[in-house]
């Protein structure tokens, strides 16, 4: 287990990484790997290629708030962890339970919100990638589970702070268990989830690229994870 740094989180808001941290990380990816990934998980593709201890940023279509808990109990069932989920506090915050999920594992923004410091805190996040496993939906809202959707400027400072190996993920079946707006529906989703990890990808391969076709590359390698 890699030792944690004696220092302050850099930003308010910012989980401190600690080895208190890291336990609560490994008792809450047991209990999602029991009761989530067991239950409505089909298999995972390509995991298996990225190294534990080599940081990533990990890019994700998105379709329910589950997709969150099934990368963590994924993560920590690989060795990738201690993780950071990138997350909305207006909806994290809407209930006890995601306010305890929430608290030792995501950073969290007032989506929605004008704030003349954000790209401050998207900056901060990334370089919270020296230390954490990061994790972004940057579609920045749920989706059909079908296609991908245009991906928010976010991720751009982000993974220009961050710069390490972007790794794109499609989640694909989640629909069939949560949506958006819909109701779950737990024997209608059993094992019936399959989450592909594509290649990861340089920093040097992204890094120069401008802002408007990054996002379109990223959108492009999430699509393209599932095939």
């Amino acid at each position: 287990m890699d030792k944690a740094p004696n220092r302050k989180p850099a930003e308010p808001g910012l989980p401190r990484l600690s080895r208190g941290l890291v336990i609560i990380q490994s008792l809450l990816g047991l209990g999602l790997h029991l009761f989530l990934a067991l239950p409505f998980l089909r298999r995972q593709h390509g995991l298996e290629r990225l190294r534990p201890r080599q940081r990533h940023l990990f890019v994700v279509n998105h379709i329910s708030l589950l997709d969150t808990l099934l990368l963590a109990a994924l993560c920590w069932r690989a060795g990738f962890y201690p993780v950071l989920v990138l997350g909305d506090r207006n909806i994290w915050h809407a209930s006890w339970i995601r306010k305890f999920l929430s608290r030792r594992t995501a950073f969290l923004l007032e989506r929605g919100k004008l704030n003349p410091n954000r790209i401050h805190e998207l900056e901060a996040f990334g370089h919270a990638g020296e230390e954490f496993q990061l994790i972004v939906f940057p579609e920045g809202t749920r989706g059909d589970g079908i296609t991908v959707a245009t991906c928010q400027p976010g991720i751009y400072f982000i993974a220009q702070a961050a710069r390490i190996p972007i790794v794109p993920v499609f989640i694909e079946n989640m629909q069939l268990i949560s949506t958006k707006h819909g109701p779950l529906h737990l024997f209608r989703g059993l094992r019936k989830v399959e989450v592909h990890f594509g290649a990861p990808m340089a920093p040097e391969s992204y890094l120069p690229m401008p802002r408007e076709e990054f996002l379109e590359f990223v959108r492009l390698k999430i699509a393209a994870a599932k095939s």
